[in-house]
């Protein structure tokens, strides 16, 4: 590059690491996890000209907040200072190199604080600085593990007063009971324009998984999503054979993008299901969208969380245009916390472009340093 254009580059100057307590209530999404404590990992990224970024990974524990993605951010550190902030495939490649010893969510945390700066710097809304394929994204409210059927029905027809018209369910992952539930919501709003799918969390034998997939087709649920684990091709694969319901991985452990087009080479899923912030950030999470794209595939995210570990995944959604749902846990106002900023459904339930350059998020930093449990400031 030429040094003069080097030159105008801020190099990265601190960096502080927050290990938040979000104060959302203890929650579940499987029958045999016990309520998890919910942490978000913000990794703070200033300049030498001045301008900051921000990225925040969500992570849940059961007896104590998460301090390990914030251990994996420690050896990075230092490494970072001095860096040109704005060549990100540069720094992610560098960091990647690393990730014997470095989980992939400390490198998205930075990765995507990153980015932030990056558009900031343009003062652009990220998803206008990444392409800006549209404003908005229709949302689909990501359930926890309710106790039966009714209680779903009762959810949904609250959630339709809040706008939404999509909704995934996590319940007992025991095909029958599930398979109940499911018809239970059907006999209820089946036919009212209203979108359903179903997350088993993998815990289904391929028998089972066939015989949940053939029945939700007849009920026309949009998907079933985690009937195996991630790296069950096979199963998988076996499965997408014998029925006409689109299938979903969990999206947890197949992230990394040769391991993702050997999956869809070998017709193993529908679409492709990842987190940014599971995936390494921004940086090789846009590459898994082009590839999808090239491939005619979906690429549906992960977003559970609170507004700062799910903006990333919103951007990039925003960003492309081969993404049909962004994913919203709910009660969601339970995991609006204001210092972390707020991503909201609309009437209609869509959630809509922020406005503000980068994440778009307004964040309090006096407060996150009130609830932060564990900080790391380097400099």
């Amino acid at each position: 590059m030429d040094a003069q254009i080097e030159e105008t580059i801020g190099r990265i100057e601190r960096i502080q690491v927050y290990v938040v307590d979000t104060g959302i209530p203890r929650f579940s999404w499987s029958p045999t996890m016990p309520g998890l404590l919910t942490t978000n990992t913000i990794a703070r990224v200033t300049t030498s000209d001045g301008i900051e970024g921000a990225g925040g990974v969500f992570s849940c524990t059961e007896h104590d907040f998460d301090r390990a993605v914030a251990e994996g951010m420690r050896p990075l550190l230092k490494g970072l200072l001095g860096r040109a902030a704005l060549r990100r495939e540069s720094i992610w490649k560098w960091m990647q190199m690393r990730n014997l010893s470095v989980p992939n969510t400390a490198i998205a945390g930075l990765d995507i604080a990153m980015w932030d700066l990056a558009a900031k710097r343009a003062n652009m809304p990220l998803y206008m600085f990444l392409g800006g394929a549209r404003d908005r994204v229709k949302a689909y409210a990501s359930t926890q593990v309710l106790k039966g059927p009714q209680d779903y029905i009762g959810l949904i027809e609250e959630l339709r007063e809040q706008g939404f018209a999509a909704f995934k369910f996590h319940y007992r992952c025991e095909p029958e009971a599930d398979l109940e539930m499911m018809r239970r919501v059907h006999r209820a709003f089946g036919g009212q324009g209203l979108d359903f799918m179903f997350d088993a969390d993998a815990y289904y034998t391929h028998k089972a998984a066939l015989r949940v997939a053939r029945e939700m087709s007849d009920m026309d649920y949009v998907w079933l999503e985690a009937p195996f684990p991630d790296h069950d091709l096979d199963g998988y694969r076996e499965l997408r054979r014998r029925t006409d319901m689109t299938i979903l991985p969990a999206g947890n452990s197949i992230v990394e993008l040769a391991n993702i087009a050997h999956a869809m080479r070998h017709d193993c899923w529908d679409r492709v299901r990842i987190d940014a912030t599971t995936a390494g950030g921004l940086t090789p999470a846009r590459k898994v969208l082009a590839l999808a794209e090239a491939n005619g595939y979906n690429v549906e995210f992960q977003s559970w969380g609170c507004a700062l570990s799910m903006a990333a995944n919103l951007h990039l959604m925003l960003s492309n245009d081969n993404c049909d749902y962004f994913e919203m846990p709910v009660p969601y106002s339970e995991f609006q916390i204001d210092a972390l900023g707020r991503i909201e459904v609309d009437a209609q339930g869509y959630v809509n472009a922020p406005s503000g350059a980068g994440l778009g998020l307004d964040l309090d930093w006096e407060e996150i340093e009130k609830r932060s449990v564990f900080q790391i400031d380097v400099f």
